[in-house]
């Protein structure tokens, strides 16, 4: 599958430049700032080190799967065959100057009617849609869980710091500049942990909520979609693939079959479409 890549949003691109430069600042300090100075070279420190850090690079790997993969774009040249002469004719999109079919919706940014469009998100500088949704959810979901880990580190590294201001070890001015340092980084730290903890937090369980809804952002709403009645898991599987596994877990391509729309349409349609994601 070609790469996709939105370059015509000069904002987006910042937005997702910036986003990998706050986890990697994360990690960081987490590292050099939090742990080393709390635990030295001991087994706890390689521990939390090695847990943070995976963390970390699922959600850039998250990111960036959400942020390359084709979200769900029509093909210009699609055409549903003879599904016209079973249902009438599909809407067209003035702007694309093609058929749409159902539950797509045109995005200004990607300028392509994307499938199942949710929304445009500038943090992955491209649409969340059929395809990525699994990837942008992954993102958002070890978004937050990093941003609580680190909370949780910051507030034992603050007690440690108080019991250890009263031990009556003489500091030397060296000593007191490089913890002025790191205390500094750790607020900065604690700023964007909690910002981005909450942020991430709602985005993903507004998304598990949709997912579990069968129906995008945009779909609620426009009101323009009354979803099928059928369990959790099998709209979950939709989104993360059948059946469940760890992989559920891990930013990889999801095979998707009939693009969820299997109860609007007809088989031919979904044999034509070549943006369907595949392993």
């Amino acid at each position: 599958m070609p790469m996709w890549c939105v370059s015509n949003d000069p904002c987006g691109i910042c937005c997702a430049c910036v986003t990998h430069f706050l986890l990697f600042f994360a990690d960081y300090v987490v590292v050099f700032s939090v742990l080393h100075p709390w635990f030295g070279a001991e087994g706890k420190f390689f521990f939390h080190s090695f847990c943070f850090v995976g963390i970390s690079l699922l959600a850039v790997c998250s990111h960036l799967r959400a942020m390359l993969t084709d979200p769900g774009a029509v093909p210009l040249e699609y055409q549903p065959g003879h599904l016209l002469e079973q249902q009438g004719s599909l809407p067209m999109c003035s702007r694309c100057n093609g058929f749409k079919p159902p539950r797509a919706h045109h995005c200004s940014q990607c300028d392509r009617c994307i499938l199942k469009m949710d929304h445009h998100c500038p943090w992955v500088n491209n649409c969340v849609g059929a395809n990525n949704q699994k990837h942008f959810v992954l993102f958002v979901g070890y978004t937050a869980l990093l941003s609580a880990y680190a909370l949780v580190l910051l507030a034992c590294r603050m007690v440690y710091a108080g019991a250890s201001a009263h031990t009556g070890v003489p500091r030397t001015r060296a000593s007191v500049a490089a913890e002025s340092s790191q205390f500094l980084m750790m607020g900065l730290l604690f700023f964007e942990a909690g910002l981005f903890g909450l942020f991430t937090l709602a985005m993903f369980t507004e998304q598990i909520s949709s997912i579990l809804a069968d129906q995008t952002g945009i779909e609620r709403l426009k009101h323009d979609y009354v979803a099928p009645q059928r369990s959790s898991m099998q709209n979950l599987s939709e989104t993360f693939g059948k059946p469940f596994s760890l992989l559920w877990l891990l930013p990889t391509a999801v095979k998707f079959h009939g693009l969820t729309y299997r109860d609007l349409l007809a088989e031919e349609m979904m044999a034509d479409m070549e943006c369907s994601p595949c392993v």
